[in-house]
């Protein structure tokens, strides 16, 4: 396996993350809410609350990645170059 193979691997590993951050970070938050909530006998609202803060922190940590990876891409970008 080439280094330009690793690199391609690792770059499509990175990517196939947020899928799964977007699944189950919600997931996991909701189910900690859930228990939380049977504890304290106020059940949907610390599940529901959980799972949408996780989403939201999600969403916003995919949108600022992608927006650094668009930044080096265009800083790397043949157009970008000075001579």
């Amino acid at each position: 396996m080439g280094s330009s193979d690793k690199r391609e691997f690792n770059e499509s590993m990175n990517r196939s993350t947020g899928a799964y951050e977007l699944v189950f970070s919600p997931l996991i938050m909701a189910l900690i809410g859930f228990g939380l909530d049977k504890l304290f006998g106020t059940l949907p609202i610390l599940t529901i609350t959980f799972a949408v803060l996780a989403l939201a922190g999600v969403v916003v940590k995919i949108v600022f990645q992608y927006r650094a990876e668009m930044e080096q891409i265009e800083r790397n970008a043949p157009w970008a170059r000075t001579r």
